[in-house]
């Protein structure tokens, strides 16, 4: 598999990531987690989320989150009820409606995309890239504090809040504490992904990308039951806040619209959280169902070399053979491939280096062949490939003759390594089963006239 694969940065995987983390920080943002209420401002915690993007994708994501965050605490500043020091999050109720977007969203994206350029700078410059994040992570909150002061002095000079705010009980236990499990969150995600644990996720992840085992969706019918889901939602936000209104008032409570404004803030709060969950239930439901389809996979695959064992093979390779014959093309090759004096590289050099060529012959088998054909280890040293498609012959002596030259280049203690090929042309429906005898015997032909070289049936 591909040892450079990129779990963060892999397209069909990345979303996934992306949308788990503004997940998170919805569910921060939307709780008690996520914020301290202390005279005369809010104190919060929803940054953390985007410190995690930052370290964990880049610079363009944790700018994303901090636009979430951004969007949802001008949401919640919005309400009549909140205090007068965070009103000016608020469009609605700071009199200053674009002042306040650059406070709430622009700082927070701000702080979103300085964070992941620092984490970026200290993995890429940084001989102890461990240290310079920690240290990161522990100022996080102050950096965010300095944005979010810096730019209310300058935009809502009125409240008299600056910059030396920020440092205000900076030294005390309760925010050293905070500081320190900031910095103990974004360094245990570092640790998480040098576990084991981790590692075998992203080779199972890596299968899926590379075997093209990803599910796929039709756009259209996903679009429109995401878009039916949440008008129902909404239907739901509404018909609640309703019901609500009418219970207070059937007690005798009278409900003003300013009331009501306030409740269906909360309500689509409490949506916004329940999609959130779902949305996270979703991402563990299409993770886990990758996980298990590799382990699935895995159990059809030969250990040693990646390609699928006997077993599996002949049933792969019966299904193609009965939908080519049912489509009434009967067309193709069945391919045998044995390594030249592979018994005498086990008996001299040992069975870990016999190991090692054939996982190297089968990566090559797969690099070249894999497009077009099926790649399958039937016991030792013998590899065989079904190819279905009406590949030309040229075309196919030249990936033979690129397997050869491959082949030849491989490092080993034995000397330069050689395969002895049989290609058997399909030209009318057959067994699978006859088919490998006869490409069987055209294997051991070549072998006959001395190895190293490919011999087609006539």
């Amino acid at each position: 598999m591909n040892n450079k694969f990129d779990f963060f940065k892999d397209n069909s995987t990345k979303w996934y990531i992306l949308g788990t983390i503004i997940a998170i920080e919805i569910l921060v943002s939307e709780s008690f987690l996520g914020y301290i209420h202390i005279e005369p401002i809010s104190i919060t915690f929803a940054y953390i989320p985007i410190l995690i993007a930052g370290v964990l994708m880049g610079p363009a994501e944790s700018t994303a989150v901090g636009v979430v965050f951004g969007l949802i605490s001008m949401g919640k500043a919005s309400a009549s009820y909140v205090m007068a020091g965070d009103q000016v999050f608020s469009p609605l109720m700071s009199g200053h409606p674009v002042n306040s977007i650059i406070l709430s969203v622009g700082m927070r994206a701000l702080f979103g995309f300085i964070s992941g350029f620092l984490y970026a700078l200290a993995k890429k410059h940084s001989r102890h890239p461990d240290l310079w994040i920690c240290i990161i992570s522990f100022f996080g909150r102050t950096m965010h504090s300095a944005l979010v002061y810096g730019c209310m002095a300058l935009l809502f000079p009125e409240l008299g809040y600056g910059v030396t705010d920020v440092f205000q009980g900076f030294f005390s236990p309760s925010n050293l504490l905070s500081l320190l499990i900031t910095a103990a969150i974004i360094w245990g995600c570092r640790c998480a992904l040098r576990t084991r644990s981790y590692k075998r996720f992203v080779q199972r992840m890596s299968m899926v990308k590379n075997l093209r085992l990803t599910e796929t969706y039709r756009n259209r019918p996903l679009a429109i039951f995401i878009t039916t889901e949440f008008c129902i939602a909404c239907a739901v936000t509404v018909y609640f806040v309703g019901r609500i209104r009418y219970m207070l008032v059937q007690k005798g409570i009278a409900v003003s619209d300013e009331t009501v404004y306030d409740l269906v803030l909360l309500q689509a709060q409490f949506l916004i959280g329940i999609l959130a969950l779902m949305f996270l239930l979703t991402v563990f439901q299409v993770f886990n169902r990758r996980w298990h389809t590799c382990v699935e996979y895995e159990i059809r695959l030969d250990t040693l070399t990646g390609v699928w064992n006997r077993r599996s093979f002949f049933q792969r390779g019966e299904s193609m053979l009965a939908e080519t014959n049912r489509q009434a093309a009967c067309y193709g090759y069945f391919i045998m491939v044995d390594v030249d004096w592979f018994k005498q590289i086990n008996d001299e050099f040992g069975h870990p280096e016999g190991d090692r060529v054939l996982h190297d012959i089968a990566k090559c088998l797969r690099e070249i062949f894999s497009p077009i054909g099926l790649i399958g280890r039937l016991g030792g040293d013998e590899f065989a490939i079904l190819i279905d498609k009406p590949v030309p012959r040229q075309q196919l002596e030249e990936n033979l003759d690129q397997f050869a030259r491959r082949i030849d280049t491989l490092s080993s203690e034995a000397s330069s390594l050689t395969c002895s090929i049989g290609v058997l042309i399909i030209s009318h429906p057959a067994p699978l089963e006859e088919l490998y005898k006869k490409a069987d015997r055209l294997l051991y032909l070549a072998k006959q006239q001395g190895r190293n070289r490919y011999i087609f049936s006539e």
